[in-house]
């Protein structure tokens, strides 16, 4: 609706100027050619008036369509577009996210040392039995005794001392003095009833690990060892390797880590490398749950290892190979990663790597405490030996030397290099020889045996034992078990003729040669026992004896009907 003011504002601006509004083009034309303008230009202040104008001349051009112009609003009018109105709300409370905590760090196990827990209160005797039950000491060797740190002097060497005592003051350090004695490199922990500053001090200088006052838990004290051994890795580790294929490299080094597991009692773990055609699950007769390659593979490779061993005797752990065929490509770092891990699993660690010259093979020789060549008397091995002994004299920076066996030698109908010119070649005495006893070997592996179990008077045992007690310094624990053989009834002595017949030697009895079908075999003929003599020599002895007595029987009759001869003559 248009207001009264405007209507009389159009009014005025329509008298005034609709003379201009009538112009023609051409008259447009006209005055522009003649420079002069064709109306005088209206003043500032009625230019809107002038709008107006043209707003009502539309108005009229759209009278008769459904729809009327569009009328621009006047400054005087409401604008048609208004900010919205500002409405007062409340502001939002900013909420924080929620904080998450991390989960604490898992604490990783300990390794397979020997810890000697000692008492002196019965209160810490049952939170040793608790500790002891801990699921992170497991693969520890944990001896529990009274007697607080008087029974650890007389208990001699561990790696780990968790002593609890009354003793405080100067008595409790001159008792720690006589420890150190003992046991110079072993950790100790004290769990002791006086809190007092200047006595730790000199705990600490005495090489004390911790310092425990009660009231104490068991999963604390067991966090707190795990701290303390968090990076250790205490296993010595034993490499076996062959200088080329199928010279028994990997039947020495599962004989090698059984002898130190059962003979030795040493917790021993073996690592089997051979990814391709690794067999120490099957030798052992054991089922495969996962395999080197999948700890290897694995996130959490500590998890991973524990589910993976094996446990083919109650000191011995196997970690087999693949059971199928496998590439042999490791990364170093997994490579690494895994030894590290295997290490704190057990005393020694024995690895029978493949004959092949990855970069992993090359790092575990370079890092392994012991390093055996397995070598056969054949050119083939002894150039083989001569490289890798190079190789390994310039990369190796451990105190020991590597070692070479020879294996097979003796083979029938095999040229072989002596042994005096293999040593000279290569610069290195092997410690051992095996001989070439196919019958024996063979035999131990169909049944499943290690070469101590299957013939424990042989020289492979022996030789096999003593090759273990030379890589870590101890003895058997038993020694072999001597065939018995049942003593003979000896004859009663003979009064008259001192005859000695030497028994004659045991024979030992052959084992028919076995193969692999065993149900096609022909059963071996039972053969006849031959005399041995001894017989018709107890039946020759007893006629002398008999004619010897008939004899002097003889020649004393005879006497005696000569002196009653002489006798009545005399008469």
């Amino acid at each position: 609706m248009i207001s009264a003011q405007r209507a009389r504002t159009r009014a005025r601006h329509r008298a005034k100027y609709a003379p201009a509004l009538e112009l023609t083009a051409g008259d447009v034309l006209q005055c522009r050619d003649e420079d002069e303008a064709p109306f005088e230009p209206p003043p500032a202040d009625d230019i809107f008036g002038l709008a107006e104008c043209e707003a009502e001349h539309e108005e009229t051009l759209f009278a008769d369509q459904d729809e009327a112009p569009f009328d621009p609003p006047e400054f005087e009018d409401e604008p048609v577009f208004s900010a919205p109105a500002q409405v007062a709300t409340k502001p939002e409370p900013i909420v924080a996210p929620p904080i998450v905590e991390a989960p604490p760090p898992k604490d990783r196990p300990l390794p397979a040392i020997s810890i000697f827990a000692a008492w002196d209160r019965p209160e810490a005797e049952a939170l040793m039995r608790e500790l002891a039950a801990d699921q992170r000491l497991a693969r520890t060797d944990m001896h529990i005794s009274r007697g607080g740190i008087d029974a650890a002097i007389a208990h001699g060497h561990a790696d780990l001392f968790l002593l609890d005592t009354t003793l405080d003051g100067a008595a409790m350090l001159a008792a720690l003095d006589r420890v150190r004695a003992v046991a110079p490199k072993a950790c100790i922990v004290i769990l002791g009833a006086v809190n007092d500053i200047a006595l730790l001090r000199e705990l600490a200088a005495r090489g004390v690990s911790d310092y425990i006052v009660p009231p104490a838990k068991a999963g604390d004290i067991a966090r707190s060892l795990c701290a303390l051994f968090a990076d250790v890795e205490t296993a010595k580790t034993i490499a076996v390797i062959g200088a080329r294929g199928g010279i028994g490299a990997s039947t020495i080094a599962r004989n090698i880590a059984w002898s130190i597991a059962e003979r030795q009692r040493q917790k021993t773990t073996l690592v089997d490398l051979d990814l391709s055609f690794g067999s120490a699950a099957a030798s052992f007769r054991q089922d495969i749950r996962l395999s080197v390659r999948d700890v290897a593979d694995a996130e959490d490779c500590e998890s991973a290892l524990a589910s993976a061993l094996l446990l083919p005797t109650p000191n011995l752990q196997l970690l087999p190979a693949p059971v199928t065929t496998a590439e042999l490509e490791i990364e170093p770092a997994a490579f690494d990663q895994l030894i590290a891990n295997v290490r704190r699993t057990a005393t020694y660690v024995v690895m029978d790597l493949p004959h092949a010259w990855e970069p992993w093979v090359r790092a575990a020789l370079r890092e392994a405490d012991e390093v055996i060549i397995v070598a056969g008397p054949d050119l083939a091995s002894l150039r083989n030996a001569d490289n890798m002994l190079k190789l390994l004299r310039s990369e190796r920076d451990k105190v020991s030397a590597p070692n070479v066996v020879i294996s097979m030698s003796g083979a029938p109908k095999r040229p072989e290099i002596p042994e005096k010119d293999f040593t000279e070649a290569i610069r290195v005495k092997p410690l051992l020889s095996f001989a070439f006893e196919p019958e024996l070997f063979a035999s131990a592996e169909m049944d499943g045996q290690t070469i101590y179990e299957a013939a424990p008077d042989s020289k492979a045992a022996l030789q096999l034992d003593m090759l273990a007690s030379m890589l870590t310094g101890h003895e058997p624990a038993s020694q072999p078990t001597p065939i018995k053989v049942a003593a003979k009834a000896e004859a009663a002595p003979l009064p008259v003729l001192e005859l000695v017949t030497p028994a004659p030697a045991p024979r030992r009895r052959q084992r028919p040669a076995r193969t692999g079908f065993v149900a096609l075999q022909e059963p071996v003929p039972q053969q006849k026992r031959r005399s041995t003599g001894l017989v018709r020599a107890i039946a020759a002895v007893a006629a002398l004896v008999a004619v010897g007595v008939w004899y002097a029987g003889q020649h004393d009759l005879a006497d005696v009907d000569a002196a009653h001869l002489v006798s009545a003559f005399r008469a």
